[in-house]
């Protein structure tokens, strides 16, 4: 039996639709949104990143700042104080030898030659001062915190110990050899018996005091303010000497004119008596017989305030050079030994302040 199929009645096949074409509107929004989601997520990462690296660059760079302090306050204040303790006794040492050399006796240029090496141990340790100086000086080179305040006023304080110490040994020559014959030759002011009156006196002096003075410009270049202020002082010592040598022997001259004149009214008197003169003859010869004297006692007081200034003046010399060793030179070091290790102190405390904090 055979059964014929009714192509009317067969079931039509389901159309399938083509991917091609399907229309873009249904898939452009998933991609879209997946492609921002992507975006997103790469921007979170990279933030994400991007801050763990600038924690750890402030981590790392507080880090080495907290280090940085610590070695400031440790090794490299302590490198500057132990510098600074080394310096006093390598400038005392080369002071010695240099002295000792001199009265061997010896010339400058040979006492130079003979403290060499303890001149050259003293540039030395200064040197090393100046290097522990620099070193915490770069340690913190900010000057607007406390800790750059602390270390610019201890670098002041320092650098000046330095200047006072180079400046006693450069211009130890200079002031040592001022009252040597072979230096300034400054003795050659005390000529008082050297001299047949009070006008060569004055003329020995005048000779002496060139040289003198000149030696005392030399030493106001010091970089050590005790040889500086003893310059000074020096210098207008020797030009009071110099101005009541002038006045004491002009007073001389004046007072051996007066003997003269003295002498001549006596015999106008003598004679004027003998011939019987005028009341009014005698009131005017007595008239310059006072006038005379007192021109005398003028001069006998410039005379005497003069004389006294100049013995004064040499008698405080010896002083006064000794005194640049025995209270000048101790007192700046003193000073120096005072403010120092305050500044360093302060500069320590600054440094703890910011580690806390």
């Amino acid at each position: 039996m055979t059964f014929e199929t009714n192509p009317a009645q067969q079931p039509e096949p389901r159309h399938q639709p083509d991917p091609a074409q399907q229309p873009v509107e249904t898939q452009q929004p998933r991609s879209t949104k997946r492609l921002a989601l992507i975006l997103v997520s790469s921007a979170v990462v990279l933030l994400l990143i991007a801050a763990a690296a600038v924690v750890a660059v402030t981590q790392s760079a507080a880090q080495q700042r907290k280090e940085g302090l610590e070695l400031l306050k440790g090794d490299q204040v302590n490198a500057l104080v132990d510098a600074r303790g080394k310096l006093q006794p390598a400038a005392n040492a080369y002071l010695a030898a240099y002295k000792k050399a001199r009265n061997a006796p010896a010339s400058q240029e040979e006492a130079e030659k003979n403290s060499a090496k303890e001149r050259e141990e003293f540039q030395r340790a200064a040197e090393a001062a100046r290097t522990a100086l620099k070193s915490v000086q770069l340690a913190h080179d900010s000057g607007e915190d406390g800790i750059g305040v602390a270390a610019g006023q201890l670098a002041e304080s320092y650098q000046g110990f330095i200047d006072h110490m180079e400046g006693l040994v450069d211009s130890y020559p200079e002031f040592e050899g001022l009252f040597r014959e072979d230096g300034a030759g400054c003795n050659g002011l005390f000529v008082g018996s050297k001299a047949a009156n009070l006008r060569e006196r004055q003329t020995l002096l005048t000779q002496a005091a060139k040289p003198c003075r000149e030696a005392a410009e030399q030493l106001k270049q010091s970089r050590n303010i005790a040889y500086v202020e003893f310059a000074r002082t020096f210098d207008n010592r020797v030009a009071q000497l110099e101005s009541n040598a002038g006045i004491t022997a002009e007073s001389e001259e004046k007072y051996n004119e007066f003997v003269q004149l003295k002498d001549q009214l006596v015999r106008k008197t003598d004679e004027a008596t003998a011939r019987n003169a005028s009341d009014e003859e005698l009131l005017a010869i007595a008239d310059e017989a006072k006038a005379l004297n007192t021109r005398i006692r003028n001069n006998r007081s410039e005379f005497d305030f003069a004389a006294k200034r100049y013995l004064s003046g040499v008698k405080d010399m010896p002083v006064l050079v000794e005194e640049v060793f025995s209270k000048k030179i101790p007192t700046e070091i003193k000073g120096y030994d005072s403010v120092i290790p305050l500044r360093v102190q302060i500069l320590k405390d600054a440094v703890d302040i910011e580690l806390v904090e």
